[in-house]
């Protein structure tokens, strides 16, 4: 199989970062997109990356997930690649994840008569899935409502039709919104349940109320983009009603009575209100 890994970086955990490569060397290409804000780390990962023959391209800083992804999905089609497996640096692909993704959509191709985009079944530690699970196609495999921006196999075509990513979001709904787009596009999507991702979610866990707080500044992106796409037609009803009452929720109850740096995330929030008012995307403006 010619098929290459992308995989975006920020200020990664080298270890990590070292078991992925270890879970697929031999198996297929990598390369790696560094958004990291750290010289000194940026050129550890670097490093890592030579020691383990992969591929590696800076950012030069944090131009946001949507822009790394498509650096790196452009340099990899120049290098000849047309299938691209987007993977991220807190992601460990299980035995056989990518061999199940090839095999599921080989199945559904030939069912459909279509590439369709295959998702990998993301699982946190406990092994309880993360995805949004639609209707049963086959044996183990499902129409995909979301996609996740690790463990997507997508081939060139699909660039094609429904283009690359959008970057002016920066971070936060990247992939759900490529992954809408791309079906108001005609293109399937289909979640592999075999096909397992390990995947570990932000950090700040509140026990209370079995949630993360994640980092005060994600509030930003969050509330701005989850807005932004609220006015999209192609965004599910159903995503959009549940979100604007997390968003309520998280705005009114959770950042003043249960999460930590409360000033702080609630001056993020209201800024990710405003800026979504103002019509304003791309990176904060501290």
């Amino acid at each position: 199989m010619k098929l290459i890994g992308v995989i975006v970086t920020y200020n990664s955990n080298l270890e990590k970062l070292s078991s992925i490569f270890k879970a697929l060397t031999g198996e297929i290409e990598l390369l790696v997109s560094d958004n990291s804000t750290s010289t000194e780390l940026s050129q550890k990962i670097k490093k890592l990356c030579e020691e383990c023959g992969v591929g590696y391209v800076s950012m030069k800083g944090n131009v946001g997930i949507a822009k790394a992804q498509n650096e790196g999905i452009k340099m990899a089609l120049q290098m000849g690649f047309e299938d691209i497996l987007l993977l991220d640096d807190d992601s460990l692909p299980h035995k056989n994840m990518v061999e199940i993704l090839f095999k599921t959509r080989q199945l559904i191709t030939s069912q459909y008569g279509q590439l369709p985009v295959i998702c990998a079944n993301p699982c946190d530690a406990d092994g309880h899935s993360l995805a949004k699970y639609g209707k049963k196609i086959a044996d183990s495999v499902f129409i995909c409502r979301d996609i996740t921006s690790s463990g997507t196999l997508l081939n060139k075509t699909h660039f094609d039709i429904a283009g690359l990513h959008e970057e002016r979001l920066f971070i936060d709904c990247v992939d759900f919104e490529w992954g809408w787009r791309a079906k108001s596009k005609k293109i399937l999507i289909i979640l592999a349940q075999n096909a397992i991702l390990g995947h570990e979610l932000g950090t700040g866990k509140v026990d209370l109320i079995n949630a993360r707080s994640g980092s005060p500044i994600r509030h930003y992106y969050q509330f701005r983009n989850i807005l932004f796409m609220c006015t999209r037609k192609y965004t599910p009803f159903s995503w959009k009603v549940s979100q604007i009452l997390k968003l309520l929720v998280k705005y009114f109850v959770l950042i003043p009575f249960c999460f930590d740096e409360k000033s702080l995330r609630f001056k993020y929030a209201s800024m990710g209100v405003r800026d979504f008012l103002l019509g304003r995307y791309g990176s904060i403006a501290l």
